[in-house]
């Protein structure tokens, strides 16, 4: 009897766990929506400024007449209308953003209905777990007790970690896919500075569309590892530094897409994308160090506990 509640009580404690963990989850997202509006409602007015400029050198303005005289013009026009697609993308990318925050707290608003009375039955399990408690105090009572609850503490220690591991792990993947394209990109750009001409010139910007695709799914799989180890830290004993994960997230966003013609942006990108890995990469070896470390602890538990079953 006293098993069979302990099972029950363990699978109530993960599902309050995800419920807790989906709730943190849609508080960082709704916060996240409102910078992310805020930032496109700016994005869209610097989107406006550039076409105006854009609109006023194509037209009969005093400055295009002039620019027009002394030969100038079609050259600022060049660099208007390259500043206007740099705009318009970073613009789109934010609108393209903020669908996708709306579309996860949806998701999660759906998940959550499935947690109504999670908490009510955990509640009247823990009354009658207490009853049984205060009929059987012997001493392999006890034992059994402490075990089976430590059994569930590591169970759902290990479960935190394995998640965190996973979620590293595709930040990772998409972090080098990131890295392939911006190298490319660096490549490309060396020889257009040398003069490589209009091949070379849309191979580099090939590249750059391409890492500009990746840069989306790097930032939110940075966020989503960033939450797993945040609830490491708060469901568990093991502590992992996670400052500085949300700055470096935000860089592709508020960073990356400003200058993305110019190669020494580029670079800066590398070695932020370098320095992330890295970062992950360490934390992933003390992550997985804790998860057996928790997995060898377990297996202990559960010899104790069959032991005393079959004494």
């Amino acid at each position: 009897m006293y098993t069979e509640i302990n099972n029950e009580i363990y699978e109530l404690s993960e599902r309050i766990r995800a419920k807790e963990k989906l709730a943190l989850q849609k508080d960082l997202l709704l916060n996240e929506l409102k910078r992310k509006r805020s930032k496109s409602e700016y994005l869209y007015n610097e989107l406006m400024k550039e076409k105006q400029d854009v609109k006023k050198l194509e037209g009969l303005s005093f400055s295009a007449i002039f620019l027009s005289l002394i030969g100038k013009k079609e050259d600022k026009l060049d660099k208007e209308k390259e500043e206007f697609l740099a705009a318009e993308l970073r613009y789109e990318e934010s609108l393209e953003a903020i669908k996708d925050l709306q579309k996860e707290i949806k998701e999660i608003d759906n998940k959550l209905i499935n947690f109504t009375d999670v908490k009510d039955r955990y509640n009247e399990l823990l009354k009658e777990k207490e009853i049984l408690l205060l009929k059987d105090n012997s001493p392999e009572g006890r034992r059994l007790r402490k075990n089976l609850d430590i059994i569930n503490e590591l169970k759902l220690d290990i479960k935190e970690v394995h998640e965190a591991i996973y979620s590293g792990e595709r930040a990772i993947t998409s972090l080098e896919e990131m890295k392939n394209h911006l190298e490319s990109a660096r490549g490309w750009g060396t020889w257009d500075i040398l003069g490589g001409g209009l091949i070379t010139d849309m191979a580099k910007h090939f590249a750059i569309d391409r890492a500009n695709n990746s840069a989306h799914e790097v930032q939110y799989l940075l966020k989503s590892f960033e939450k797993e180890l945040s609830d490491v830290n708060k469901f568990t004993d093991i502590k992992v530094d996670i400052s500085g994960f949300t700055t470096f997230a935000d860089f592709f966003f508020d960073g990356f897409f400003v200058d993305w013609f110019v190669q020494s942006k580029i670079k800066d990108s590398l070695r932020s994308v370098e320095s992330a890995l890295s970062r992950i990469k360490g934390i992933l070896i003390d992550l997985r160090s804790n998860y057996d470390l928790l997995s060898y602890q377990l297996k202990e538990k559960e010899e104790e506990v069959r032991t005393i079953l079959e004494g």
